[in-house]
């Protein structure tokens, strides 16, 4: 399955300034999710990862040039997919992603 409108994408990220420092690096901790084409994230990062599948990387490039309003620098963002899939019609209805039924903690509600 590749990244469309609807879909849960599970990524993790490094995120670097122009001088090469990393600011913030998820690739060896827990994942985020978001729900793609809602606008949810940068409206230029939800492009660039469209089509894209699970176990694809990409490295993108975030700058004023390219949209990304309000930078007070340029930056690189290396994406790793962690799995794609079709958004539950709960979730496109709250807008989120909710836990997996197996995934639900003491006291769930959901």
């Amino acid at each position: 399955m590749t990244i469309q409108s609807a879909c849960v994408v599970t990524l993790r990220y490094c995120m670097k300034n122009s001088a090469g420092q990393i600011l913030e690096n998820i690739m060896d901790g827990p994942p985020i999710q978001y729900i793609h084409g809602l606008g949810k994230i940068l409206a230029y990062l939800e492009a660039a990862v469209e089509g894209l599948k699970k176990g694809e990387r990409k490295v993108l490039q975030l700058s004023l040039a390219n949209g990304c309003e309000g930078l007070d620098d340029d930056f690189e963002v290396e994406v790793l997919i962690d799995d794609v899939r079709t958004a539950s019609a709960d979730e496109l209805k709250h807008g989120l992603v909710l836990p997996e039924p197996d995934q639900c903690g003491p006291g769930c509600v959901c």
